[in-house]
């Protein structure tokens, strides 16, 4: 893990944020004491192609049995959590 000092970040902002995004993690000092990490955000995708989608949920829900639309809810429930099937409808 590599240590930088505050000033570098300040003056090198672009460098040691492609550095990060490259998947370094960074430590950020201020006078020689460790005060703040710098480190790669886990994301993932906000949109999956049509293909992904079939391949990943072709085996999961065949349609022969009651349960499996709720099976296949819950799943896309836990991959997309925030939802506005909550709100009411005007």
């Amino acid at each position: 893990m590599a240590h930088i000092a505050v000033r570098e970040l300040r003056n090198n902002t672009r460098q040691v944020l492609d550095r990060v995004d490259a998947g370094e993690t960074i430590t950020i000092t201020v006078d020689g004491r460790p005060a703040a990490e710098l480190r790669k955000l886990n994301t993932r995708p906000r949109f999956v192609t049509r293909e992904w989608f079939v391949a990943t949920f072709a085996t999961t829900w065949t349609g022969d049995d009651d349960l499996a639309g709720d099976n296949l809810a819950a799943e896309i429930r836990s991959l997309a959590p925030d939802t506005t099937d909550d709100l009411p409808w005007r």
